[in-house]
This record gives C-alpha cells, structure tokens and sequence, in this order.
C-alpha cells in the first residue's frame, strides 16, 4: 500500500493509549496512523492498536508540542494531518484531506473544520487565505494538514507552548506564524475532517489567567507592531464574558497579558531550535 497521508497523532500516558484504542480507526486505502506516545514504558499497547496501519513511536518526556515535534521527525508520507488521540474519523473525512491536496497544488498548508456538539467555531464559507484570515476565525491543531516536504526540518512546533509548557496553549497560532513567515502558502478549505466532541483546551481554562498570560507571548511574536492596542481590545471583548462570570475581569486580563509579554521576553521563547537530532536520538 502506497501512503498518501499519516495522521499524526499525539497521547500521553495510560489513560492517552487506552483514548486512542477507543477511538477506533477505519482502516483506509492510502492512509497510516502515526502515534507519538509519551510514556515511562510501564503500559504495553493494547491489542486492537496493533494493525498495519498503525505505527505506534514510544517517547519520554512530557509537553504536547515536544509530542508533535517527535511525530513530525517520524513522519514520512507526503502529506500529514495533526491529531490527537479522542478525534474521531471517517474514511470521507481522512480522503476529503487527500483530495483538497490534490485540488490545491499550490497550497503548503491546509486548515479544515471538525464537527462537534460542545464547541461553536465560526468558520468561513469559502475558501481563504490563512495570510488573510477573517475576523472570528481561529485554527485548532486538529484541523492542521500540510505536506511534509515543506515542514519537516524546517518548522517545528515551539515546545514553550501547548499542553504541559510555561504558556499552555496557543502552539497553533505559533506554528502557523512562522509557516507563513517562512513563506509558506496555506490556505483554509470549508470541508469536514474529524469530529470531536471532548471540550477544548480553551473551554476547560477560560477562567484562568494563564490564557491571557499566553495570549501576550503569542501576539508579542504574531503582531509584533500592534499588540499593545490588541490587547485593549481582546479586553473589552472578554469584560462581557465577565458581568456573566464566564471570563476574567479585564484588569486581570490585561495584567496577565503584560505578564505573559515579559516573561516571554526574559525566556526569549522565540525563535523554535531545530529538534530533528532530539527526537531521532532519544525517541
């Protein structure tokens, strides 16, 4: 079997393998799954996870971008998509990913949309330019695809953000950053991929200051120029979540923004080092 696409696929732990084993993978002409599994070696794999179509790489450490950076030196078909191990697929949605390749030669990076009963995202109704984003949109990590060629050994997910790093969140909103500053073409494409319907990492934290806290690492490496004004704004946005008691008070928000903003500064959290010897050696 030619491979066309991995689904790279990031777990952690016990709990993380028997999720994924749960999840139940159609097996689908010209797709492999591909699981970076951090874990200390007490757990073995479960049995219905020994298939053909499933690789399964053990790594130590924790961090869900150290996750997906050791799946990304593993990877090897041409085309990849970032997943994690609750999401669940069809074989229409894992082909949809293949054939908007196909249709998009040109494209470098493709985002798509997931079904879901506990999240509203707003998506736009044609295709755009991820250069270009509209207003109210946002990407998350399971509904990245690209090409490998373009990524592997060039961009890496920076391992301060995500899951388990001093900024909890917003590795998405880095890594295609510095896709696009690369020079990179993506391009969002209104087709369903997956369906998850586990609450996100942002409906779980939103009462805590550690999202704003990330917000200001993120924008001081995004918008560079305009972060101070968008922070006031991103602000006056959350004060309505807070008279319903669903989000922080704006004074918090901005003094855990400018938090964030120093801190990333005293870190000097950018730029990504290159991983590639890391996770061949030790993964």
């Amino acid at each position: 079997m030619t491979v066309k696409l991995q689904v790279l696929i990031c777990t952690y732990g016990a709990d993380g393998i028997a999720r994924l084993a749960q999840s139940r993978h159609p097996k689908v002409s010209g797709v492999e799954y591909l699981v970076s599994w951090q874990t200390d070696g007490s757990t073995t794999v479960p049995e219905s996870l020994v298939r053909y179509d499933m690789k399964i790489y053990p790594v130590s450490g924790k961090g869900l971008s150290a996750n997906r950076n050791h799946a990304l030196v593993r990877a090897t078909a041409p085309l990849l998509l970032i997943s994690d191990d609750d999401v669940v697929y069809t074989e229409e949605n894992l082909l949809n990913v293949i054939s908007a390749f196909d249709d998009n030669a040109d494209a470098d990076i493709l985002t798509f949309r997931y079904d879901t009963l506990n999240c509203h995202k707003t998506y736009p109704e044609r295709q755009v330019s991820l250069a270009c984003p509209p207003k109210g949109y946002f990407i998350s990590s399971i509904e990245i695809a690209f090409r490998r060629d373009s990524i592997q050994g060039r961009i890496w997910f920076n391992e301060n953000f995500g899951i388990g790093a001093i900024f909890p969140s917003g590795e998405e909103d880095v890594f295609i950053h510095d896709c696009l500053s690369a020079g990179l073409t993506g391009r969002f494409i209104p087709a369903t991929v997956a369906r998850h319907d586990g609450d996100t990492t942002t409906q779980r934290t939103a009462m805590l200051p550690s999202i704003p806290l990330t917000k200001g690492a993120v924008f001081i490496h995004t918008h560079p120029a305009d972060w101070l004004p968008r922070m006031a704004i991103h602000a006056l946005r959350e004060s309505r979540g807070w008279f319903r008691g669903r989000a922080l008070s704006p004074f918090s928000y901005v003094r855990n923004w400018l938090r964030g903003v120093r801190l990333a500064r005293r870190l000097r959290v950018f730029p990504t080092p290159d991983y590639s010897a890391k996770y061949l050696r030790h993964g």
